[in-house]
């Protein structure tokens, strides 16, 4: 008896010491404070931190702490990543972590990172038939893996931020999005009545896109500042949806009440009223 018992607490040791490390080292890596330069280059890439209270930004700061000494930046074509490229990444990957819980994209180990658009091989099929191509590409997010980052592009996106692009927020979107086990464009929620809506509005939305993709801007429709790449599949469209709530929230709020209530509800954060708020108080 006293030898199966054994056995039992063994088992469970071996079960939960594995977690409980887990557990400890990411607290133990959040915990972790960052330098002086990281901290300047955070505020130089990311101009939503200046509007965040103190408790957002330290939450921020504590995911890229982890994010950091968690994942590997690796340089393709002749790339030398530095310091700059890392945080500006870890910033706009944590941004999408802001109140939620989580543990930091815990399926994503390294990052790619290209000097510019990239030319990937892609492969296609459909029944019994097989095609393959080249396409140029800023980027990717393979599903359980890599994320794949054109550097060029992002710091394009960093320069223009009212364009409504960044290829960061789009890709880490799609890693947000994998977190139910599926690239959907319903990602992953900490209650079933939480997105009760979602499907409805995003549908709607989606749809709406899709017709302006294939047929045009009608007579008195109302405007999008929505990229249409969105109309390829609803997983694109919660990236591109991601992007525009992040980068020119007024804007979207303006022209997509519905969409923008779901992103903030989500993501626990209003972009629009923050900006609003930090300008009212200047």
């Amino acid at each position: 008896m006293s030898a199966f018992i054994a056995i039992i607490l063994l088992a469970l040791a071996i079960w939960l010491v594995p977690h409980f490390y887990r557990q400890w080292r990411i607290f133990y890596l959040r915990s972790q404070p960052l330098t002086r330069e990281q901290l300047q280059l955070i505020k130089e890439n990311l101009p939503l931190y200046h509007y965040l209270n103190s408790n957002q930004q330290q939450e921020l700061c504590s995911n890229i702490a982890l994010f950091l000494h968690g994942k590997e930046f690796v340089g393709c074509e002749g790339l030398q990543v530095n310091e700059r490229m890392k945080v500006a990444i870890a910033a706009h990957a944590c941004l999408l972590l802001l109140g939620r819980k989580n543990e930091c994209y815990p399926n994503l180990y390294s990052l790619l990172l290209y000097p510019d658009t990239y030319v990937a091989h892609e492969t296609r099929r459909e029944g019994y038939i097989e095609t393959a191509r080249h396409s140029a590409r800023e980027g990717e997010a393979h599903y359980r893996g890599p994320v794949v980052l054109s550097w060029g592009d992002l710091e394009k996106d960093l320069q223009s931020p009212e364009r409504g692009h960044n290829v960061a927020l789009h890709e880490f979107a799609h890693k947000v999005d994998e977190e139910d086990g599926y690239f959907d464009g319903r990602p992953l929620f900490e209650s079933s009545d939480e997105g009760a809506t979602w499907a409805e509005v995003m549908s709607r939305e989606f749809h709406r896109l899709r017709q302006r993709a294939e047929f045009g801007e009608f007579p008195g429709d109302t405007p999008s500042v929505l990229d249409l790449y969105g109309a390829q599949s609803p997983a694109e469209f919660f990236a591109v949806a991601t992007e525009s709530f992040y980068t020119i929230p007024t804007a979207m709020h303006a022209l997509h009440p519905e969409l923008y209530k779901e992103l903030s509800h989500f993501y626990r954060i209003d972009p629009a009223e923050l900006i609003r708020g930090k300008s009212t108080v200047a």
